[in-house]
């Protein structure tokens, strides 16, 4: 029992990398592939409606999607790093946290790599790792870099203007991680204030930026327009 618990999260961990990755048509049928997979083990059988949705969608809108949500600057983006929700900027106390935590594994990351260490993407990729090398450790990765921000990157995934692949893959994220509180016992911090540090730092609502046209960080050349 115990051993299956480990083979689902690491499964659910591996399905979530993929999402925040520049994705390409063999990834996006892995992702396609692991979807159908934990349709079938879906956690909480609400879930059910939100896999068929996601099943719903091709490479190509996905990726339409997902460069509205993340990377076009003609709105404010969803942040991606444990740090700005902890701090409201980049590179802060949750890198260097995760960079700690991460020299007590074997593992490094890749020096080709763009991601930081306390990038979504990089931490749902190392997850699996850390959880069969040392459940403790990931324990304590999990408790120190994730369990605070979490919450509020899911919340900001739904809300976005662009979302709707996100919607329901953020339900499925709400569940998964209110089901790794519980193998962890851990509890879920509460809001202190109705206004995060991330709130202040974007000055998000409406979801907007003052670009005057739509950019985007993929075709990065664009930028010599401005």
């Amino acid at each position: 029992m115990q051993e299956q618990i480990q083979i689902t999260r690491k499964y659910f961990y591996e399905f979530f990398s993929l999402a925040f990755d520049f994705i390409d048509e063999e990834k996006f049928n892995i992702f396609i592939t692991q979807a159908k997979f934990l349709s079938q083990i879906p956690l909480e059988d609400k879930l059910t409606k939100d896999f068929e949705i996601i099943l719903t969608y091709d490479l190509k809108t996905f990726l339409q999607e997902q460069n509205a949500v993340f990377f076009d600057f003609s709105y404010v983006n969803v942040p991606t790093t444990a740090s700005f929700y902890d701090e409201g900027r980049d590179d802060g106390r949750k890198k260097l946290q995760a960079c700690a935590i991460l020299r007590k594994s074997p593992y490094r990351k890749d020096e080709k790599s763009s991601q930081s260490e306390d990038e979504f993407g990089f931490i749902f990729a190392l997850m699996p790792y850390l959880i069969d090398f040392d459940k403790e450790l990931a324990k304590e990765f999990f408790e120190k870099i994730l369990n605070s921000v979490i919450d509020e990157f899911i919340e900001k995934l739904k809300i976005h203007k662009n979302s709707n692949f996100f919607i329901h893959f953020g339900n499925i994220m709400e569940v998964f991680f209110k089901f790794e509180r519980s193998i962890l016992n851990l509890e879920k911090p509460k809001k202190t204030t109705s206004k995060s540090i991330a709130d202040i730092a974007l000055e998000r609502l409406p979801y907007e930026s003052k670009l005057p046209t739509q950019f985007s960080k993929i075709n990065i050349d664009e930028l010599s327009k401005l």
